[in-house]
């Protein structure tokens, strides 16, 4: 039961909010009179209309609520004002929320900034273009939350993807649909209605209780999403029927909008023992194809015993001898051995073969469309030294039409609560220097876009706002806004970020922890909202300052990354240190390495201990500058792990010593710094005291339509910075539509959009 005091308490809150909102309401009027831009406020507007329903809903489930938060393991670690208090916080973030938006309609009001207004995504055609989608031919971003409602004013607010769902459990025993196929016929109907775009139709893998009950072989080999073996002829067969009797509808029911098939959701096959799901085994139909990869590489048994030092008899002795499903797992001591790269290299082959087979069964039955396709990959897939999991990064990235993944930024203070993670210490990691952790979604951004420049990037899941991993009870505006800035800034061109988690009602979804996550902070999610407005009305200039020829590539091996346990966290090191120095960076692997220019393109190799001949030789047949980072350690062993007799020693551009990201900063620039590029604009990073430093992401470009350069600078320090251009420079900012000093002093997670005459 309510005390009095609290009950009078709440409905004083409720009552301050409902008039700042009223104000708000009659600001925007007023602001619309005079011409200017509002579309940025009624973001705001309509978040405090969505939290006043939700904190109703909290405040009088508390019972409800306070269960479905203590589903999270940690929750007895955290401060119980996080939950006692929730529906109160929600509230008072609504005051800020209004707060802020009326501050920057007086600003605009009094001609002190002139915001730019962003595309109209209720009209116009949608299509996929080079680089980002396209509205009648100028770029977007589409947008949304996962989970958002179909509602007016959640999808005015977040953005306006749409799709639907499909997997073989939607399957009666007959192998007809039954009743889902109308129920989903409705949803992209409204979904028209709506004006929903793309549309996203999300290949779900989980089977049916009939077919498990029926084929229980099937579950051997599955893993965490995707639950069932994708090496059975049965899951085949009826993955091919279940596309062939949903495409077809669902690709006519898209009418004009875009269409994509995203094939699996985290996908992850781990095959050493204590990976994911690795205790549900393999089933006899992998091992029939491992025996066969072996034969057909092997030829012989005697052959393969010369190299494995055994002596084996038949082929079904390899690894697994005669095990049960359930026990085939492989010892991760055997990493760095030929058994090892035998068995990941098999397990990247069959899961590539999967993807294969996915992408030509949805395209063929997607009723003459020729959809793309795209795969959410782990997002730590790059930057994890685990490789047993099936995840070949080049092929994935050449085989999707749109690049895919779900990936992670967190912010400096949040709590922890998973396993320690590279670089998380406060002292001593990225918390250090940072005012979030940004080099996993930079990372791979970069690696995507530099392996396939032209294809747009849609990240299905981002885990800016929340992961299993952590949560930050108190997300700020600022760090929602640089962390999306960095991303498309990066190459990002279309995201849907997790999580939202309401019902229409209000309600929290207990299929899902909300505690410290997106649907619980109203100004996280108004940030988002108003940010991908931002990046909407700036598109053209946002998508121009992604490279299209980079200086220096970083050389991927993915012999090493599977045989070598530190080698990710050496080029992740070196990628690191290359941001800092603000060098234009990408990824090359030795298939791809033939693509550069050796008159202006510089390779650097990280620590690569394994490499087959055919890489090296790839290695060896690049004619421009290479420079070695701990190069001592590299070239030492084949790809099986078997040490070479002649080492090859490179006449290297330049050599490095290995060291962390912040020690090599120094080392690379002295070594690269005659072979960059010259900056468009020449400027100076500096910390307060005058000092130069680091920690501002800069990205430019040339405006074709008038010459100017356009800079985004993006503080991801955890300090201040003072970023210093030419004196003679005429400078404005883009955003705020006013001339700016040529000495901007950036605050932790500030973003400026400029151009330069």
């Amino acid at each position: 039961m309510l005390g009095k005091a609290e009950t009078a308490e709440w409905k004083g809150l409720v009552r301050r909010v409902e008039a700042k909102q009223e104000d708000l309401a009659g600001m925007i009027s007023a602001a619309r009179r005079k011409k200017c831009v509002v579309d940025y406020a009624i973001v705001s507007h309509q978040v405090i209309s969505i939290y006043q329903v939700a904190a109703k809903h909290d405040y009088e489930n508390m019972d409800r609520v306070r269960e479905i938060f203590k589903t999270v393991w940690y929750y007895s670690k955290i401060d119980p004002v996080h939950t006692e208090r929730i529906a109160y916080t929600e509230l008072e973030a609504c005051l800020d929320i209004a707060d802020y938006a009326m501050n920057e309609l007086r600003q605009q009001m009094a001609r002190q900034i002139k915001l730019l207004a962003p595309p109209d995504l209720t009209t116009g055609q949608t299509r996929l273009a080079s680089r980002a989608y396209e509205q009648d031919g100028k770029p977007i971003f589409p947008s949304s939350l996962v989970w958002t409602p179909a509602k007016t004013e959640e999808l005015n607010a977040f953005g306006r993807i749409g799709g639907g769902y499909l997997q073989i459990s939607m399957l009666n025993e007959d192998l007809k649909p039954g009743r889902n196929m109308e129920a989903r016929k409705k949803s992209l109907a409204e979904q028209d209605r709506l004006h929903m775009a793309p549309r996203v139709f999300l290949s779900g893998h989980s089977a049916a209780g009939w077919m498990k009950k029926t084929h229980p072989e099937i579950l051997y080999g599955g893993r965490n999403f995707t639950q069932y073996d994708i090496d059975s002829p049965l899951i085949r067969e009826w993955v091919s029927t279940l596309y062939s009797q949903f495409l077809p509808e669902y690709g006519k029911a898209c009418g004009d909008a875009p269409m994509m098939h995203l094939l699996a959701n985290e996908p992850h096959f781990a095959t050493r023992k204590g990976g994911w799901k690795a205790n549900n085994g393999l089933s006899d139909h992998t091992m029939e194809k491992w025996q066969r990869s072996l034969e057909a590489k092997y030829q012989t048994i005697d052959a393969l015993n010369a190299v494995y030092g055994t002596e084996h008899t038949d082929w079904d002795q390899v690894l697994f001898h005669r095990l049960e499903p359930l026990q085939r797992q492989i010892d991760k001591r055997l990493r760095g051995t030929p058994l090892w790269y035998d068995w990941v290299r098999f397990n990247h082959d069959r899961v590539n073969e999967w993807f294969s087979f996915l992408k030509t069964e949805a395209q063929k039955n997607d009723g003459g469309r020729n959809a793309p396709a795209s795969i959410k990959v782990l997002g730590f897939s790059l930057s994890k030294s685990e490789r047993s999991g099936g995840m070949d990064m080049e092929y994935l990235t050449d085989l999707q039409d749109v690049l895919g993944a779900d990936l992670r930024c967190a912010p400096a203070g949040a709590n922890f609560f998973g396993k320690h993670e590279e670089g998380m210490d406060p002292e001593t990691g990225w918390q250090a220097h940072f005012a979030y952790d940004w080099s996993e979604q930079s990372m791979f951004l970069d690696f995507s876009k530099s392996i396939c420049p032209d294809k747009v990037f849609y990240d299905s899941e981002w885990h800016g706002f929340g992961a299993v991993s952590w949560r930050h009870f108190h997300m700020s505006r600022d760090y929602v806004r640089s962390a999306l800035w960095l991303a498309f800034s990066h190459g990002m061109g279309m995201i849907k970020a997790w999580l939202w988690g309401r019902g229409a009602d209000g309600a929290l979804s207990p299929k899902a922890d909300h505690i410290g996550e997106l649907s619980t902070q109203p100004i996280a999610v108004e940030a988002f909202g108003r940010t991908l407005k931002e990046l909407n009305a700036h598109a053209g200039h946002v998508v121009s300052v992604l490279p299209e020829k980079r200086d220096f590539w970083i050389y991927y091996c993915e012999e090493s990354a599977i045989q070598d346990p530190e080698y990710t966290h050496g080029f992740k090191q070196v990628y690191e240190a290359l941001k800092m120095l603000n060098y234009s960076v990408g990824f090359t692997t030795p298939s791809k390495i033939g693509r550069l220019d050796p008159a202006t393109q510089t390779v650097i190799v990280s620590p690569t201990r394994f490499v087959s001949d055919r890489s090296l030789d790839q290695l060896k047949s690049f004619a421009g500058r290479i420079v070695l980072v701990g190069g001592e350690e590299s070239f030492l062993k084949t790809e099986q792990g078997i040490e070479r007799s002649n080492v090859w020693k490179l006449a290297a551009f330049a050599e490095v010593p290995m060291a962390d990201w912040i020690d090599l900063v120094p080392a690379l620039e002295s070594a690269l710094a005659p072979v960059a590029s010259v900056p468009l604009v020449p400027l100076q990073i500096t910390d307060t005291g005058g000092r130069d430093s680091f920690g501002v992401s800069v990205l430019e470009s040339k405006d074709p339509k008038s010459g100017r350069t356009v800079l985004v600078l993006n503080n991801i320090s955890k300090d201040r910075r003072l970023v210093t251009l030419p004196d003679n420079a005429r400078t404005a900012d883009l955003i705020t539509q006013q001339r700016c000093s040529n000495r901007m002093v950036m605050d932790p997670c500030a973003v400026r959009l400029i151009m330069v005459a």
